[in-house]
């Protein structure tokens, strides 16, 4: 059975968040006691840092080292709107974002497409890709200029509500625009649940685009971001689809932690990576 590396954003402590290096710290602390491998970084802590957060992050890659706990992964900021891109202020979030990913030596930056679920009445899938590759170019462009590889996710649609679509929340319209934009792919599993896909055949339809993924479950209704095996999510199927286009990347868990009690998230940890044994045991 193949060894995985394992994942996870920094959410399993309670360290208050006024002071952002100790609490990134703290964090570190706890996933290398429950024994993750690397850090799936959140962006948005960036805004918490200051006027210098190159400042932050340069004490942060000193407990990366000290610890032997890599931050391999990050999530962007994201908007979704209907109509036209966000502005320059946003715009510049992103881009402060893209540069602590560089600094922090990230594999992969994912991004989310600015769609939103719309009635499949007058649905215009081309003006929907329009609009999306024209709010990601940009981000697409500034990357590439920094040597920051950016993937696409996924997106969910709640087809049981009514009849609706957001764009990209299939295989084919998230290849369409990744392919455009010479960007790879994140699958997130809780929102393929949602939307209702054959997960095992959306991940072959990908195939070697797929460069990270966001490991999470729920019942197929709301986002909850559970662990495996808390929801009705098809683990079998999921995983035997990564087995067939031989992914080997790291085994990232997307979670929530904010109903668990303070004093039990380590022991929830140390679950998550009793789960991801059982996960690969289906490779």
């Amino acid at each position: 059975m193949k060894d995985f590396l394992l994942a996870s954003e920094l959410i399993y402590h309670n360290y208050p968040k006024d002071d952002i290096v100790e609490y990134i710290r703290q964090g570190m602390l706890a996933m290398k006691r429950i024994g993750f491998d690397a850090v799936d970084f959140n962006t948005a802590m960036v805004a918490n840092m200051g006027d210098q957060p190159e400042k932050c992050i340069e004490t942060i890659l000193g407990y990366m080292e000290e610890l032997a706990l890599s931050f391999r992964l990050c999530h962007l900021p994201f908007v979704a709107q209907k109509n036209g891109v966000p502005g320059p202020e946003f715009n510049q979030k992103v881009f402060t974002a893209i540069d602590a990913a560089k600094q922090l030596g990230v594999d992969y930056a994912v991004i989310h497409p600015n769609s939103t679920t719309l009635p499949l009445e007058g649905y215009d899938a081309e003006g929907q890709y329009a609009l999306v590759t024209a709010y990601l170019a940009p981000f697409a462009e500034y990357a590439h200029q920094k040597g920051v590889s950016i993937v696409l996710e996924n997106m969910r649609t709640v087809h049981q509500t009514y009849p609706a679509h957001r764009y990209c929340a299939n295989p084919e319209e998230l290849c369409k625009v990744a392919d455009a934009l010479g960007m790879g792919i994140c699958w997130d599993t809780g929102h393929a649940h949602i939307t209702g896909l054959k997960q095992s055949e959306a991940i072959r339809y990908i195939g070697n685009r797929l460069k990270m993924v966001h490991l999470n479950d729920n019942l197929a209704g709301d986002d909850l971001h559970l662990a495996p095996f808390c929801g009705s999510a098809d683990w079998k199927d999921i995983m035997q689809g990564l087995s067939a286009i031989g992914f080997d990347g790291i085994l990232n868990f997307e979670l929530s932690t904010g109903r668990i009690p303070a004093v039990a998230r380590e022991a929830f940890g140390k679950y998550v990576c009793e789960a991801a044994k059982e996960l690969i045991s289906y490779m």
